[in-house]
């Protein structure tokens, strides 16, 4: 008996290629670590926002968020974070007819779960609040983390959007807060505002307080700029004077300061 084995030759394709490579795609994109973003997080932030302790993916998911500031020299290295955020969670809820995915996370401070909207041409930030402590401002450097500031830190705002522009209204209140360097409890509560557009400006006031601050800037590149002067109600001077060159340099009755 003769058994002939005939050889066929399989034609791979350009559609079997293209059915390969968007199967292959679809798979990452799935399955896509939350781990993959860090690097890229850091990164693209400056090294000021790290993605801690990732799990998950991509599409749910849980983490901690890190800040710290840029070590000056001649290449910038990212530092350990100085100051971080609690655990918080994410799921996905995609629509392929809307062409719409929405994620949705948990954190344990905010009034209603935050929601983040992606769609081709336009990001979502629907208003929420989120209290966070008042020691993540030492990231900030200059005068904020001299003062080694204490207290709680209300972040309010209305829907934020990115499409072809910019708009949303972002209110941030430092409430009730205190300095160890200081004798005077609290110092105050303040008040920073700013209206996302084209250009970032930024407005920080007074709202109560023995401890008067005000200060303008702008937030280009990612980056904070901010120029102000403090002084301190009459009845509260004295006790303040060592703060208060702490915060500025005296310029007549006000200290000045920039960060």
């Amino acid at each position: 008996m003769k058994i002939k084995f005939e050889r066929h030759s399989f034609g791979f394709g350009w559609p079997s290629r293209i059915v390969l490579l968007a199967s292959v795609l679809i798979l990452v994109i799935a399955c896509f670590p939350i781990r993959w973003l860090s690097a890229s997080v850091a990164k693209l932030t400056n090294c000021q926002l790290a993605v801690l302790q990732p799990e998950g993916t991509l599409w749910k998911g849980s983490a901690q968020l890190g800040f710290s500031d840029i070590r000056l020299g001649t290449s910038e290295t990212c530092q350990a974070p100085g100051a971080g955020t609690d655990r918080f969670s994410w799921k996905t809820q995609c629509s392929v007819f809307d062409v719409k995915c929405t994620w949705l996370i948990q954190y344990v401070n905010t009034i209603r779960p935050i929601e983040l909207s992606v769609q081709p041409s336009t990001i979502t930030l629907a208003s929420n609040q989120i209290e966070l402590p008042a020691n993540l401002l030492e990231v900030a450097g200059g005068v904020f983390r001299s003062l080694h500031l204490r207290g709680k830190l209300v972040i309010r705002w209305d829907d934020l959007i990115w499409d072809s522009s910019r708009k949303g209204l972002v209110e941030v209140q430092f409430l009730q807060l205190a300095s160890p360097i200081s004798p005077v409890k609290p110092l105050g509560s303040y008040a920073l505002t700013f209206q996302i557009a084209q250009e970032l400006k930024l407005d920080f006031s007074t709202i109560n307080g023995p401890l008067l601050l005000s200060a303008k800037g702008t937030i280009e590149k990612g980056r904070l700029s901010l120029h102000g002067e403090a002084t301190a109600s009459p009845e509260s001077l004295d006790s303040l004077i060592g703060l208060l060159s702490v915060i500025g340099n005296k310029d007549g009755a006000v200290y000045r300061f920039k960060i």
